[in-house]
């Protein structure tokens, strides 16, 4: 009989774990679509935080948690969680999220921060009761905890496939009921049929809402109303929502189209990408239906007349395929990393985007980079226009998925796929008086020339704008006179403007630096005193869009436009979340426990917390860019890592680890381990690009998994060691726990912006040493008690 309590006190705990971390994804995919990507970002800090609130409850409400008391407590926490879901969904697809200059958006977000956190403190309240207050061996609650957070990803990546963010949250609620349909078997009440009932509801109430165009959806996306009559279709999936809108017949979209274009309209779909990066379907069924795009400006590489394949780098609405063919390319290959687009064009937009049908267009659903490094093929173009996006994938909040095109590893294996004269055409936002991508844009394909051992990269580039866009250039072999003169040509009857050819370097000092380089120090060097970071992405700081320097932060608050202006607000937001949490830590936690006199007993235990979330972070980070999709970062990789972390609490109540030697030993192990770690993900980046998914993917798990189990062993021995002591505080410590994520999530990605992601596995080594020193104050107090 108390075998079988303890199994369903596990199972409780199992589901309501497995409903917060799908929650907390859902949340981050869902806040990505209604405004922007650093708020995503902040979601995962304000789940912490609802968690710690009721962590902090149960340490503060002792009699109603403890004895006879907590089990109906927690059944009726489990109650209100799954009906805390649908109100938080409700309210928060209704509230105009905006960011104004005004003290109403510091209100409306500080709503938001309640509405997310709403459920959080519910999951908290049942967490904190389970880990702290129940008689079961803690290393196997902490693994029902930390396999059911591992099934949440797997679930939100599958439910997403199936159904929207909104009804895969009612979904969650329904687990949430069942998870209270176990703690009131345990408590031998009346009303487990009740929970039962209210779960089957709201799987229902999910599928309807699923089925319906009319069900809950956000009211407003990046600060506009959406009118559902304009849309005709509506796809989700784990990092991205795609909209499509009815039909037009107006004057073409062109990215930076020439003045000598004409006006003929075109029938075409515009789509969107979380309600902001923007696309379309163009019908094309001849020629002459696309004949307007040769006055884009992303296509000036095509003037060249380089025959042979050509390889689009993002596919999205098809507009560059169709290019490709125009300007005479005998076959295109089309990359793209969102399955959605792809089905798209093959099945509902078929006949009326005229490309799946065709023998000379091949489509690939993959990362390019990683599709591009396995590959030997050689391509005459390769086209990468204007890839960016403002959604936040689940595993790295703050990370945007196309960030992995844009290192200097990534542009050296571009390059390495063009055939004998071969163009890599890149196009970015432009801006004479703030040249912001473009600057560093041309710094990267200097450095990626140079270390691929081009002496004057200068004389391999070229640079064409008009507007706003500017179109990148760059050769492995020197362009030649006629290639000059072609472009000379081009330009002058298309009237863009030449920045650089061979022979003829930039006005604009910054980029006449650049292109003056010739070695890696000269350009360092070159970049090194400007008002924002030119210098070249790489794969271990791989944040192309983040160009903001922490002695120029005012560079963040002019009214600059564009993708700039955005990822420069975000990295200013980011700054003052760290500070926000901070204050919120020593409030929440430092205060409390300095006037219960326990100081100390905060030193003593903080180690335990702070390491993991670095560790974490750098690791999807890294590895998303090894796997090259955040499908793999989110469904393998934090699976794996939050499976593993599991497997370790649950293998450490056979372990001897309370005890010496053996308590200071597996701390230096953990510190090695992730020193080794940071070693072999940098081999693994350098030497097994060019492997196949499923290899890749396999050599991740074998380095997760022993990382993630050693990890797994801190919070259940630092229970142990903490209950011999302080058995009434330990809802204190788990608090402190969720603090500690809340304020390492942040500091993980700022660190890894500025300083680069090893710099987050050194960070972590030393926090695992320094737990040397906690467990030995704990073994001393312990002695003493």
């Amino acid at each position: 009989m108390k075998n079988e309590r303890s199994i369903t006190a596990y199972t409780g705990l199992f589901l309501i774990a497995l409903a917060s971390l799908a929650i907390q994804i859902i949340l981050v995919r869902l806040l990505s679509v209604i405004t922007w990507y650093h708020l995503a970002f902040f979601s995962i800090s304000i789940a912490m935080l609802g968690m710690t609130a009721g962590a902090i409850q149960v340490y503060v409400q002792k009699e109603c948690f403890d004895g006879e008391n907590k089990i109906e407590a927690i059944t009726r926490a489990c109650l209100r969680f799954a009906l805390s879901i649908p109100a938080s969904l409700i309210l928060l697809c209704v509230l105009p999220i905006g960011f104004y200059r005004s003290i109403l958006s510091l209100i409306v977000l500080f709503v938001a921060t309640l509405i997310c956190a709403w459920p959080f403190y519910y999951a908290g309240l049942v967490i904190t009761t389970v880990l702290t207050r129940f008689n079961a061996p803690i290393g196997r609650l902490y693994a029902s905890d930390l396999t059911g957070a591992s099934a949440g990803c797997l679930i939100v990546l599958g439910g997403l496939e199936l159904v929207d963010a909104p009804s895969l949250m009612l979904w969650c609620s329904g687990i949430g009921a069942l998870a209270g349909a176990c703690f009131a078997r345990l408590a031998q009440s009346r009303s487990v049929r009740r929970y039962i009932a209210l779960a089957l509801l709201f799987f229902v109430l999910g599928i309807v809402n699923a089925q319906t165009p009319y069900g809950v959806r956000p009211m407003f996306v990046k600060e506009k109303f959406q009118r559902l009559s304009y849309q005709i279709l509506e796809r989700w999936n784990s990092f991205s929502r795609v909209v499509v809108y009815r039909q037009q017949f107006l004057p073409p979209q062109l990215w930076g189209g020439s003045p000598v274009a004409g006006g003929e309209n075109i029938f075409f779909h515009g789509m969107t990408i979380d309600g902001a990066a923007g696309t379309a379907i163009r019908s094309f069924a001849s020629p002459k239906d696309i004949e307007h795009l040769r006055y884009d400006i992303t296509n000036v590489g095509y003037y060249l007349n380089r025959q042979g394949k050509a390889c689009i780098i993002g596919v999205g609405g098809g507009k560059d395929i169709q290019s490709a063919l125009f300007f005479g390319h005998d076959a295109v290959l089309g990359i793209e990393v969102n399955p959605i687009f792809v089905d798209l064009l093959q099945n509902e937009f078929r006949e009326f985007a005229g490309l799946a049908n065709r023998d000379d267009v091949t489509f690939v659903v993959d990362d390019a980079r990683s599709f591009l490094s396995q590959s030997r093929e050689q391509f005459s173009v390769i086209q990468m226009a204007l890839i960016d996006t403002w959604a936040a994938t689940g595993a790295g909040a703050f990370s945007l998925s196309e960030n992995a095109l844009y290192t200097v590893e990534a542009w050296q294996t571009f390059l390495s796929r063009l055939s004998e004269g071969g163009i890599f055409t890149v196009s970015r936002w432009y801006s004479a008086e703030h040249i912001g991508e473009t600057g560093r844009v041309l710094s990267l394909g200097v450095e990626s020339l140079l270390r691929l051992k081009v002496k004057k990269p200068a004389d391999h580039m070229a640079l064409i704008t008009i507007g706003n866009v500017s179109t990148l250039l760059i050769c492995q072999q020197p362009l030649s006179e006629a290639d000059i003169n072609r472009l000379r040509q081009v330009c002058e009857a298309l009237q863009y403007q030449i920045v650089h050819v061979p022979n003829g370097l930039p006005t604009e000092p910054i980029l006449r630096q650049i292109l003056s380089a010739q070695s890696s120090d000269q350009l360092a060097e070159a970049v090194a005193h400007a008002e924002l970071d030119y210098s070249p992405p790489t794969d271990d700081n791989p944040y192309f869009f983040n160009m903001l320097k922490l002695n120029h932060l005012d560079t963040a608050l002019r009214g600059q436009e564009g993708v700039l202006s955005g990822n420069l607000r975000a990295l200013a937001t980011l700054l003052v979340l760290l500070l926000v949490l901070g204050v919120l830590t020593v409030a929440t936690i430092g205060v409390p426990l300095w006037l219960a006199h326990r100081p100390t007993t905060l030193m003593q235990t903080r180690g335990f917390w702070f390491a993991f979330m670095f560790v974490e972070i750098a690791l999807i980070q890294r590895l998303n860019v090894f796997t090259g999709h955040p499908i793999y970062s989110l469904g393998i990789l934090l699976f794996t890592l939050i499976a593993s972390t599991g497997m370790g609490s649950f293998i450490s109540d056979h372990l001897p680890l309370t005890r010496r030697p053996w308590v200071y030993v597996f701390p230096i192990i953990t510190a090695v381990g992730v020193v080794a770690l940071n070693t072999i993900l940098h081999y693994l980046l350098s030497h097994m690009m060019a492997e196949d998914t499923a290899t890749k993917i396999l050599m991740s798990v074998l380095v997760i998994f022993p990382v993630g189990m050693l990890m797994g062993l801190f919070f259940p021995t630092g229970m142990r060691l903490v209950q011999s002591s302080y058995e009434d505080e330990t809802p204190w410590f788990w608090a402190l726990n969720g603090m500690m994520g809340v304020l390492c999530s942040a500091l993980a990605v700022f660190v890894s912006i500025i300083f680069g992601i090893s710099t987050n596995f050194y960070i972590a080594a030393v926090a695992y040493a320094f737990v040397l020193w906690c467990v030995y104050s704990l073994c001393r107090e312990r002695a003493i008690t």
